[in-house]
């Protein structure tokens, strides 16, 4: 498994399939599968987007971005929005679906899976028609092969989940879970089992304490932030870690960072204890000031 910064993505001609006819070349397939591929196109309080290929199926997670942007992003990783086979949709906030409406208008069969919950209140805001694909929360359900484990949150929304998604075996490479898991008040016993499941994890650490307290912001938004239905602090996110007996992950991303309230240097340094305790732990923290994708293939 390698780390690529976006950089060093390959590009569309190293990853395609070309056919010469005449002197020209035509592409066979304009957007070939990846035996495995993880895109973290964003995450952070102004956006939240990713892709996982995986078994054939190209899934987004959350659709978070506004339509230029999504798009300008999707094309950072050579794809566009019909590439993609479904999306998944953690909950109704803006910075989670925001985008759902203009991916539709490029890739009308899309199907997006909610709960019904979410789904009922997207409603009021899409304005397209939406293939919903609807799931209870706390069940596990399919898609082209992929099993997705959604799971309850506490967070400040209708029905917030996140997504466990089960990547199969392929060329060589063992199966491994995908988990992505933001937008979280605190840590339940659910999120917890379901932390120490994940191969690859991507778990929220929004704000420092010390910088939401000498913000700007209303009374009122710090203790909603605080609250049990609201965001995952630096702190909550390492103790999380550090009170695990026994976890698989190799990949973590700490990610949903806030701009005004967080850096990502200071949650690397509070890291550091983790990486003493879980020594193949390899700990990246996502940048909600950079505009490139983070990738692992």
């Amino acid at each position: 498994m390698t780390y690529l910064p976006s950089s060093r993505l390959p590009s569309q001609a190293e990853k395609g399939e070309w056919r010469l006819e005449g002197g020209a070349a035509t592409r066979l397939h304009p957007f070939p599968r990846m035996a495995f591929a993880f895109h973290i196109l964003g995450t952070s309080s102004s956006g939240n987007c990713s892709i996982l290929e995986a078994g054939g199926t190209r899934l987004m997670l959350d659709a978070g971005f506004q339509g230029p942007r999504l798009m300008t992003s999707l094309e950072k990783i050579s794809l566009e929005a019909r590439a993609i086979d479904a999306v998944l949709i953690t909950h109704e906030h803006s910075d989670h679906c925001i985008g759902l409406g203009a991916l539709l208008r490029q890739n009308p069969l899309l199907k997006v899976f909610a709960n019904r919950e979410t789904a009922r209140r997207i409603k009021e805001s899409v304005k397209a028609d939406v293939n919903w694909q609807l799931f209870e929360t706390g069940t596990t359900f399919e898609v082209n092969g992929l099993q997705i484990t959604s799971i309850p949150i506490p967070h400040d929304a209708a029905d917030p989940v996140g997504f466990a998604i089960d990547c199969p075996p392929e060329e060589g490479r063992p199966s491994k879970r995908v988990t992505w898991l933001t937008d979280l008040g605190h840590a339940t016993t659910v999120v917890k089992h379901h932390v120490a499941l994940a191969d690859i994890l991507v778990l929220e650490a929004n704000y420092d304490d010390e910088m939401l307290d000498l913000s700007k912001r209303p009374q009122s938004l710090k203790q909603r932030i605080r609250g049990n239905f609201g965001h995952l602090s630096n702190t909550q996110a390492r103790d999380l870690l550090l009170g695990l007996k026994e976890w698989k992950t190799t990949e973590l991303y700490l990610g949903h960072l806030s701009k005004e309230c967080n850096r990502t240097i200071i949650i690397d340094e509070m890291m550091n204890e983790v990486r003493q305790r879980k020594t193949d732990l390899r700990i990246t923290v996502v940048d909600p000031l950079e505009d490139n994708p983070v990738s692992l293939w």
